[in-house]
């Protein structure tokens, strides 16, 4: 009876603690952005509308200034800096990445050095808060060359994921949506995997998330954008929260491990991951640099069948919704199978979408 009893304690804390995380970033966020806004337009520090841009008016772009704010915040008053080592790893990533993306919305960055901070804050998160993939076993054994080619491999995802949110940030609410989808996703694999501090850092993200959307799509007054101190850090949590996810389900026994993690992952962030393969394989065939910046993203062509911003936005969204669903489902039938039916799917979206603008013109 005691046993129960601390557990019912425990599970109303930990709901109570989730609940209050998500409150504070929503308020902080949505408290916060006016004043950026007011602030941005006094020092004129806009988006200016241009060809590779799909508004038509200067628009603030700092709003990931108060994203950071409310996690920070939300994480703060909440204690769990300090009691976790690998938070504080987080978020020291999450420090990092802000002033690097400040200083690159403000007075324009050179991609070498924006990439140079995306590394120090992934290596801050795989190397020294040892969240990383094991994909060559290097959890039961010492193998430098495992360990190192695992470090990479996480590098890898971590930087990818940092710079595809970056790239789909193209239309409002689209990346925010993304962002939402993941951390609750992961959030609620934490509550049921007894993982506290990774489930509040993902609530605290969809509050703040969810604040910043109501301006970013709904606000005429108070209207703003990202910016890349707000993707980047989207980016940088929801690969923190996939590594986390693909790990922690690795580890499990058999009995309670979920079938095809990497795939329901890949399904959890499909619209970033794709659409970064995608216009790296468009800009190549092209012969151009795919650090070149253009409007062939996936979610302009989907912008020009839509006719709205909003629209368009929900039309990805759902198609995500549909693809967690659908690889959920479907998990039984094994990570490169999953995988080959959702690059498929996008694939053939992608061509239909292309077509179907060229008849159009």
């Amino acid at each position: 009876m005691i046993f129960r009893s601390e557990i019912l304690e425990f599970t109303s804390l930990l709901w109570f603690k989730l609940a209050a995380g998500f409150l504070i970033a929503f308020i902080v966020t949505m408290i916060g952005i006016p004043s950026v806004v007011k602030l941005s337009r006094y020092k004129g520090l806009y988006d200016m509308p241009g060809d590779r841009t799909s508004h038509e008016v200067p628009t603030p772009r700092l709003g990931g200034t108060m994203i950071f704010a409310g996690i920070i915040i939300s994480t703060l008053l909440l204690s769990v800096f300090g009691s976790v080592y690998v938070i504080n790893c987080i978020v020291t990533g999450i420090v990092v990445l802000f002033f690097i993306g400040l200083k690159d919305d403000i007075v324009d960055l050179v991609p070498l050095k924006k990439a140079a901070g995306q590394l120090i804050a992934a290596l801050i998160i795989v190397v020294l808060g040892d969240v990383r993939l094991d994909v060559f076993g290097t959890q039961s054994g010492h193998s430098v060359i495992a360990f190192s080619l695992d470090v990479c491999l996480s590098l890898l995802v971590v930087m990818t994921l940092i710079n595809s949110i970056n790239l789909i940030d193209g239309i409002d609410g689209l990346a925010s949506g993304i962002g939402i989808i993941g951390s609750v996703f992961f959030g609620i694999w934490n509550i049921l995997n007894d993982n506290a501090p990774y489930a509040l850092l993902s609530f605290s993200l969809a509050g703040s998330l969810l604040a910043f959307t109501w301006f970013n799509v709904f606000s005429s007054k108070y209207k703003i954008f990202l910016g890349d101190t707000g993707s980047m850090i989207i980016g940088f949590l929801l690969a923190v929260f996939l590594i986390h996810f693909i790990r922690t389900n690795a580890a499990l026994p058999v009995s309670e491990k979920l079938a095809s993690a990497p795939a329901i992952a890949f399904s959890v962030l499909v619209v970033p991951v794709f659409d970064t393969l995608r216009i790296c394989v468009v800009r190549l065939s092209h012969g151009r640099s795919i650090l070149r910046g253009d409007n062939n993203h996936i979610h302009h062509s989907v912008l020009k069948v839509s006719g709205t911003h909003l629209k368009a936005t929900v039309i990805m969204l759902t198609v995500n919704i549909l693809l967690i669903l659908f690889t959920y489902l479907a998990r039984n039938l094994g990570n490169l199978i999953l995988i080959i039916i959702m690059l498929a799917i996008a694939s053939a979206i992608s061509i239909a979408l292309h077509y179907f603008l060229i008849r159009k013109s």
